[in-house]
């Protein structure tokens, strides 16, 4: 199997019309007290319904400011964000998004902090609540659901997060590092759980990561980006059969992508030695 290279500005193929999420010269600005702070160079990408990319590359190297500019919480300096066809304007309401730290209250429960959504919109939470109990139950946390989030693991706390992302069954989903504090075997583990989370539908998800392996691991395209001022250097198409699982890790296939993103790196200096 070949590991294919596309360029950042291309659109891998796809039909355009199955384009959920498109940036064309989208790009981020800080002014401070020094001057301008340029957190973003401009970023082209097409991304289809249904694909999950990763965003890699070292840490500060503005991957989380773009992922907020695609969630509508950051005004792009220049250049633009389409959604399904329609300039983004502000926040998606049909976009799940779990942070690097889980935000769960710890004086509701497991099943509480889950349906927080819901109540924070009005909604009655007990409408949803056998799909919470479907979602804690993929990942592991059936029989939890009456556990404050004190009483688990960092691990088991991420999970709840996520699930919290997806009660809401979002056409878009983002996560900006959600396993960065987990140790090794806890995020092989969610990276699984990940995937057993989308067999309800597909999502088009981003994932912001500095792990190479875990891009791979995760994605259909791994976006390998500079460091800050950040831009997109290329787009890899991943080419490995899914469900993956940890025999996808002892591949060939898999190796080669992980020597080719190396080698990458290596060649914009992000990498030494």
């Amino acid at each position: 199997m070949s590991v294919a290279l596309v360029v950042s500005d291309a659109t891998s193929g796809h039909d355009r019309r199955d384009t959920l999420i498109s940036l064309k010269d989208a790009g981020k600005t800080y002014d401070t007290r020094s001057g301008p702070v340029v957190a973003v160079e401009a970023v082209s990408l097409d991304l289809a319904r249904g694909e999950t990319l990763a965003l890699l590359g070292p840490s500060g190297c503005g991957k989380s400011t773009l992922l907020m500019m695609i969630a509508g919480l950051l005004e792009p300096s220049c250049g633009h964000i389409v959604i399904n066809g329609a300039p983004l304007s502000g926040p998606i309401p049909e976009l799940g998004f779990v942070f690097q730290r889980d935000l769960l209250l710890d004086w509701r429960t497991v099943l509480d902090n889950v349906l927080l959504p819901f109540a924070l919109i009005g909604q009655d939470p007990k409408r949803h609540e056998q799909r919470a109990r479907l979602l804690l139950e993929r990942v592991g946390l059936a029989g939890f659901e009456n556990k404050r989030p004190y009483e688990l693991s960092g691990g088991m706390r991420q999970r709840v997060a996520i699930c919290r992302a997806l009660i809401g069954d979002p056409d878009i989903f983002l996560l900006d590092e959600p396993f960065a504090a987990l140790d090794a075997f806890t995020r092989e583990q969610m990276q699984l759980d990940m995937q057993r989370l989308s067999l309800d539908k597909p999502r088009t998800t981003i994932l912001v990561t500095h792990e190479i392996s875990e891009a791979v691991f995760m994605a259909d395209k791994v976006a390998v980006m500079t460091a800050r001022p950040s831009r997109i250097h290329q787009i890899i198409d991943i080419d490995l059969p899914r469900p993956r699982n940890m025999k996808t890790r002892e591949t060939e296939a898999f190796a080669r992508y992980i020597t080719k993103i190396h080698g990458l790196f290596a060649s914009l200096g992000v990498i030494r030695g």
